[in-house]
């Protein structure tokens, strides 16, 4: 009788995974409310499974927190491709939408409090820096690089360097206050957020010597 009941186990390999995003919702959702402190238990508790059931998918609490904050950055750039491309649209205009898509993402509250967390979890778990690094390029980072090496190779901008020119507009674009954010807390307003993004936006188009 066991080895049926294992055997029907066996047949089902689908089951187990469509408890995979209810656990990682319940994770997120208590690592924000009381950070790393949270057990594994308390989080199968809250998806509704059992303890057993969420180490077959996360054995580890760095696994766990990883995996949200990877599922948080997939809810941005998921729209982002097709959002984003250089084609029938301005790259002046283009700039201003990323950036703003950009600031969206980074400055929502509870990004700020998931990156707090990844800080603290850097300092306490030192077993999730390689994991971190190891983490693919954002379609973001990846989708700039490619429009602007688009635009270089039209003749709209002089960029020797894609790659290089996008890592530095992104980080002009979240903004020098970034990291006092994460600390205190306090969100720029929209209007300065959207202050900076065209500020950035001018200044690079211009040293790009960009051609309308």
């Amino acid at each position: 009788m066991m080895c049926k009941k294992t055997d029907m186990l066996k047949k089902s390999p689908g089951r187990p995974s469509r408890i995979r995003p209810i656990i990682v919702a319940a994770a997120r959702e208590l690592f924000l409310e009381h950070g790393l402190e949270v057990r594994l238990e308390t989080v199968a508790a809250k998806a509704g499974t059992n303890r057993q059931t969420l180490y077959n998918h996360f054995p580890t609490k760095t696994a766990l927190l990883i995996e949200v904050f990877d599922h948080l950055k997939a809810e941005m750039e998921a729209p982002f491709i097709e959002q984003h491309e250089l084609k029938n649209k301005r790259l002046d205009q283009l700039l201003l939408e990323i950036g703003q898509s950009v600031q969206n993402h980074f400055y929502h509250i509870d990004v700020i409090r998931l990156q707090r967390l990844l800080i603290i979890a850097l300092v306490e778990m030192k077993e999730i820096l390689p994991k971190i690094q190891q983490r693919t390029q954002g379609n973001i980072k990846r989708s700039l690089t490619d429009i602007l090496a688009t635009a270089h190779n039209a003749g709209i901008v002089k960029i020797d360097q894609p790659e290089e020119a996008t890592k530095a507009f992104l980080g002009a674009v979240m903004g020098y206050t970034y990291p006092a954010t994460l600390i205190s807390g306090n969100i720029p307003t929209p209007q300065e957020l959207k202050q900076l993004n065209e500020e950035v936006c001018r200044t690079f188009l211009k040293a790009w010597q960009y051609k309308e």
